[in-house]
């Protein structure tokens, strides 16, 4: 199984691993473009910050999309706004938890 390490917030975090939020959104860059286009990924291993210890959440990976400007709010008052040609990660089930 291919994985995408991914860091987090505490309030994206939450509102992934109780399945709120389906899509995970970054900005145009080349960092983002250099791990996502032409790459094949079975999940997305998202960690709550850096380090080992730290809690984590294996996410099934369904591909990704350019996006147009929009923006989100959440549960937990996390709001998201995204810009023209930022991408859309699209997050299928939780296959497994850590640390958590």
């Amino acid at each position: 199984m291919k994985f995408l390490y991914l860091p987090l917030k505490r309030e994206p975090f939450e509102v992934t691993l109780s399945g709120e939020k389906k899509i995970e959104y970054r900005r145009k860059s080349a960092w983002i473009e250099s791990r996502i286009l032409n790459k094949n990924y079975d999940a997305i291993k998202f960690t709550l910050g850096y380090g080992k210890e730290k809690p984590w959440m294996l996410v099934q990976y369904l591909g990704w999309e350019e996006v147009q400007s929009n923006s989100f709010s959440f549960s937990n008052g996390l709001k998201v706004i995204v810009n023209d040609g930022d991408y859309a990660l699209k997050l299928g089930n939780i296959l497994e938890t850590g640390n958590i």
